[in-house]
């Protein structure tokens, strides 16, 4: 698994969300997968693809003669991740201050689904206890 050292900067973070949306690629489909203004050269994106595959975050299989990068690790595990490392740091008012925030922003629609995971998740730790 990756560091829990978050992606750093616009252009990391674009890469990710482009590979998290196509699932795998090579350089030049991830360049092709980016917005058009973070469309660097080949190299540029290449260097990132490679900097994200040395701290973990993207496996790299060769292909022929390229490589395809595919995260090793999914947005919402990554998002997950972050969060939980943020929450940690702080004192249990604050952890509980900034959920609620999170929450009370959502959509009735979201709430229903969180709600509704919620109670999978209960569902699942009372059947592992058994």
């Amino acid at each position: 698994m990756p560091d829990l050292t978050p992606i750093q900067g616009e252009l990391q973070s674009q890469i990710m969300v482009a590979l998290w949306r196509i699932e795998s690629g090579t350089v030049e489909e991830v360049r092709g997968a980016l917005p058009s203004r973070y469309r660097g050269a080949y190299t540029t994106v290449q260097t990132v693809l490679n900097r994200l595959a040395e701290r973990g975050f993207l496996a790299r299989k060769r292909s022929g003669q390229a490589f395809v990068y595919t995260p090793k690790l999914s947005e919402a595990q990554y998002l997950s991740r972050t969060i939980k490392q943020t929450l940690a740091a702080a004192s249990p008012d604050a952890r509980q201050a900034a959920l609620a925030q999170l929450i009370s922003g959502l959509g009735d629609n979201e709430r229903a689904d969180l709600q509704r995971l919620t109670e999978e998740v209960d569902a699942a730790r009372k059947a592992k206890r058994r």
